[in-house]
């Protein structure tokens, strides 16, 4: 093989870059064209953007320096004037634009025509409709890239959070001419899969790469949608018609995937034991409660059976017995102690027991004679005495007065 004189590319890139310095053309330029991918780095504080026009486009940077002069704010979609210099970047050999002024011109066709389509779909109600996701969903649907890395980052996600899961992958093409046409076609089939919910999305880009989501048509369709959707767009710094038209939105496709499983499957089975538990202590207790009111109600059954009521009337009819007999006893006792009173007391009073003492009385013609005034000489009386009694005849009549 014959002696050849080779180069390294990093050799290269820097002729490239000793020659592009070299020319005073190049190092004092005006450019106008319309920002796009805007960065601002908050860190260093650097800003990164691409200016481009109708046919090209170019990386640009201003460092912190002159960034923090600026005035205004820049952001994708604006059409500036932009004082710079042209350099050549070694280690990827790309050509990019070193900024030290920016000045707005007005704005770009690309954001002024994303910006009206926002306003006649807000107008005509389209981002109205949120529905809310469900916590614990069975079932989710993905349309995106088949190659994407944002697919492996959700299947991912999805697979650790929620294994339970299933998930069905509708791929479109995301970016470019068919895309629109590719997502719409996405979302109608995505309603015959019986999913829970819908995440649309796809990784970062630039607003080329990112303007199928702002197509008026796939805004519809996703309107339409009757399952709830999230749109997952790009970087969080991105916005397309997507984001305001789906029911959510997630800053990425990450992010997505884990706002679609908000309980993941360690809360779950966290929730399951707690939840067991729950019912189980509550059964205990109430098994527990019921055995006590089973065996009151046993303890009661028991106490009414024939043999118990038996038993507890013949006590009780034993007391009753007892209580008769002492009240008679009690009652025969009083009137006994009283019939004594009484017949003492008339003892004390019965004219034998006078009688018995020595007297005796005298009755004339069946009636007591009290007084010697009611005798004349003659009568005939009858004497009783303790032991008997005889017939006499008064022979004289004595009157003493004063005499008891």
């Amino acid at each position: 093989m014959p002696d050849i004189f080779t180069v390294t590319v990093s050799q290269i890139n820097r002729r490239l870059a000793t020659i592009v310095k070299g020319d005073k053309a190049l190092n004092d330029v005006y450019v106008n064209g319309e920002i796009s991918n805007f960065t601002l780095h908050q860190a260093s504080g650097h800003i990164y953007f691409t200016l481009k026009d109708e046919t090209a486009s170019i990386k640009c940077v201003m460092f912190a320096g002159y960034a923090s002069k600026l005035s205004f704010m820049p952001q994708s979609g604006m059409s500036v004037l932009i004082h710079a210099g042209v350099g050549v970047y070694e280690r990827d050999g790309a050509n990019q634009l070193y900024v030290t002024e920016i000045m707005p011109q007005g704005v770009g066709e690309m954001y002024l025509a994303f910006q009206q389509a926002k306003q006649t779909l807000e107008k005509e109600g389209y981002f109205s409709q949120k529905r809310e996701l469900p916590s614990i969903p069975r079932k989710v649907c993905i349309i995106t890239a088949i190659k994407g890395a944002a697919l492996q980052d959700m299947l991912n996600i999805l697979s650790r959070r929620l294994p339970i899961l299933t998930v069905i992958v509708i791929p479109v093409t995301v970016q470019g001419v068919t895309s629109p046409a590719s997502l719409i076609k996405g979302i109608e089939a995505a309603q015959n899969t019986d999913a829970d919910v819908i995440i649309i999305g796809r990784g970062g880009g630039s607003a080329e790469d990112l303007s199928a989501f702002n197509d008026v048509e796939y805004a519809k369709a996703l309107f339409r949608s009757r399952i709830p959707t999230v749109s997952a767009v790009g970087h969080e710094t991105d916005t397309t018609i997507s984001d305001y038209v789906a029911d959510r939105r997630a800053p990425t496709p990450s992010a997505a995937a884990e706002l679609v499983t908000p309980v993941p499957i360690g809360d779950i089975t966290a929730g399951i034991d707690s939840t067991f538990n729950f019912i189980r202590g509550t059964l205990l207790n109430l098994f527990e409660e019921q055995e006590k009111k089973l065996e009151n109600t046993e303890r009661h059954i028991l106490a009414l059976t024939p043999a118990k009521k038996l038993d507890s009337y013949s006590r009780e009819l034993e007391l009753i017995s007892k209580n008769i007999y002492s009240s008679a006893v009690g009652c025969i006792n009083k009137y006994e102690t009283l019939l004594q009173s009484k017949i003492d007391y008339i003892s004390a009073l019965n004219p034998l027991t006078v009688l018995g003492r020595g007297y005796s009385f005298t009755e004339k013609q069946g009636e007591i004679v009290k007084s010697v005034d009611e005798l004349t000489e003659n009568d005939t009386v009858v004497v009783t005495l303790k032991d008997g009694c005889f017939e006499a005849t008064v022979q004289k009549i004595s009157k003493e007065e004063g005499k008891q």
